[in-house]
C-alpha cells in the first residue's frame, strides 16, 4: 500500500536503488517519508501518521562527526535489533579551568579501546552551565573546539547562556538541553534558529507529554525527552514507560 502512494521513479535521491526498496524501509519504520523529494502532498497526507517511527530519530551534528539516537522498532533487542547504541558524552564544567578542560577532552578525543574487532570511542562532549555566566559558557565552548570537534550537548536552562553558547558553533547542530515548562518558548525559538535538536525536561510523564506536544506544535520535532530519573530505580522505570507507550 505504500509503495502504490510513492512516485515510482526510481530517481535514488533517497538513498535507496527503488521506490520499492524505500517503501520497505519506510514500512519497517527505518526511513522518514520526507527522505523522498517528489511525494505527492496527498500521499505525504495519507502515510505522514502511519510512517512516522515511533522513536524519532535524533542527529547531532559537528565538523565531520554524528552522533544519532533514536529510530528504534523494538523494545528488546531480540525481538529484532537496535539501530543506535546510547551515545557517550563527557560532561565538561564552565567552572573548570581552559587547561583542565583542554586535557581532559584531548584526552577523551583519542581514547579508543577495540571490542571484538570494533573501535570504540567517545561521541561527543557535554557542555555545562554552572557558573551562570554567559561568557564563560561560550569561553569554554571555544575551548572545547580548539581540541575536540566532536558533537556537543549544551546544558543550561538560561536562554541567554544557550545563546552564548550557540554562536561558538555555527554551522554545527548541538543537542539544547534543555526545555522545561518554564522557558520552552525561548529555547524553541532558538533551536529553530540554529535547527538543533532540543531536550525536554520535565519531572513527570503527564507533564512532560504536555509540554513535548506544546513544543512540536511550535514546530520543533527533534526532541530528546528527560523524565527527570536521577536514580536507577526511576529512570529505568520511566524510560520503559516511555519506550513502551512509543513502540
Amino acid at each position: 500500500q505504500i509503495y502504490k502512494l510513492l512516485p515510482k521513479t526510481n530517481c535514488k535521491e533517497c538513498g535507496f536503488p527503488t521506490c520499492l526498496a524505500f517503501a520497505m524501509k519506510l514500512a519497517a519504520k527505518q526511513v522518514e517519508l520526507s527522505d523522498c523529494p517528489y511525494v505527492s502532498e496527498e500521499s505525504k497526507t495519507q502515510l505522514a501518521e502511519s510512517a512516522a517511527p515511533p522513536i524519532r530519530l535524533v542527529t547531532l551534528k559537528s565538523n565531520g562527526y554524528e552522533a544519532k539516537a533514536g529510530n528504534e522498532v523494538v523494545l528488546f533487542r531480540h525481538e529484532k535489533t537496535f539501530y543506535h547504541q546510547p551515545g557517550i558524552f563527557l560532561r565538561v564544567l564552565d567552572t573548570e579551568s581552559e587547561t583542565e578542560i583542554k586535557e581532559k577532552v584531548e584526552a577523551a578525543d583519542h581514547y579508543k579501546v577495540n571490542y571484538v574487532g570494533i573501535d570504540l570511542s567517545i561521541d561527543g562532549f557535554a557542555v555545562a552551565s554552572v557558573s551562570g555566566d554567559a561568557a564563560n559558557f561560550a569561553s569554554v565552548i571555544k575551548a572545547v573546539r580548539q581540541v575536540s570537534q566532536r558533537p556537543l550537548v549544551l546544558m543550561s536552562r538560561d536562554a541567554e547562556i544557550m545563546k552564548a553558547g550557540l554562536a561558538e558553533l555555527a554551522g554545527e547542530n548541538p543537542l539544547i538541553y534543555g526545555a522545561d515548562s518554564n522557558n520552552w518558548e525561548a529555547m524553541v525559538d532558538l533551536a529553530k534558529e540554529h535547527k538543533s535538536p532540543l531536550g525536554v525536561i520535565e519531572t513527570s510523564l503527564e507533564n512532560l507529554a504536555d509540554l513535548t506536544q506544546k513544543i512540536t506544535a511550535n514546530g520543533v520535532e527533534d526532541l530528546v525527552i528527560d523524565p527527570g530519573g536521577r536514580t536507577f530505580s526511576p529512570a529505568l522505570t520511566y524510560g520503559t514507560q516511555i519506550r513502551r507507550l512509543s513502540l
